[in-house]
């Protein structure tokens, strides 16, 4: 009885372990994807290299990585388009597929609708259809709970870009001054506010 308990406990232990080994192993990919942003393809396939061990059962882990292969096709863009289109696909599956395997996860529609917005602006590959079912999610107010206001800043201002692309103006703009009064001084805020006075001429 004794051995079977030390057994059952080690099991636990050693479970408890690898989580907080997987948890750390996900902040640092999200580390390197947000490197990779500004810095060098390297941190890209860091990213991917670091996450691709659990993206079968953290859909934190899969949203990142396919983001990741998306900013590696930004890389390679001018150098090889065909590749970069194929890439550009390969990492939006990679995404959809995390949100629609965990839905209620506000951080993924987030990722998505940004991501979406960036891909769709920089490429020839539009992601719009895709992206209107978060900017409905993100819109409801029981979905933005527990958000910080610079998150929230964020949402706001990647959902007015996205009333940019549909034609409403008015509701970006009006967007774009919430997320301003969120998080005043933020890279969000400074953004929108640079788009109402582009709007606003």
């Amino acid at each position: 009885m004794k051995k079977s308990a030390c057994l059952i406990l080690a099991g636990m232990l050693s479970a408890a372990v690898f989580a907080q080994s997987q948890k750390q192993a996900v902040q640092d990919g999200i580390r390197y994807h947000n490197l990779a942003k500004t810095e060098s393809d390297g941190y890209a396939a860091k990213c991917r290299e670091t996450l691709q061990p659990y993206i079968e059962k953290d859909m934190t882990a899969r949203a990142y990585y396919g983001s990741a292969i998306t900013l590696q096709a930004d890389y390679c863009s001018e150098t090889n388009p065909v590749h970069a289109l194929d890439l550009l696909r390969e990492g939006s599956a990679y995404i959809d597929d995390a949100v629609k395997r965990d839905s209620s996860n506000p951080g993924l529609h987030i990722l998505r609708l940004i991501n979406g917005i960036q891909v769709s602006e920089s490429s020839p590959f539009k992601r719009y259809a895709v992206l209107k079912d978060d900017v409905a999610w993100l819109a409801k107010k029981e979905n933005q709970e527990g958000l910080d206001n610079d998150t929230l800043a964020l949402v706001y201002l990647y959902r007015g870009l996205y009333k940019i692309e549909e034609g409403d103006i008015d509701s970006a703009l009006d967007l774009f001054d919430q997320a301003s009064a969120l998080s005043p001084g933020s890279d969000a805020a400074k953004e929108a506010e640079k788009m109402t006075a582009r709007y606003e001429e």
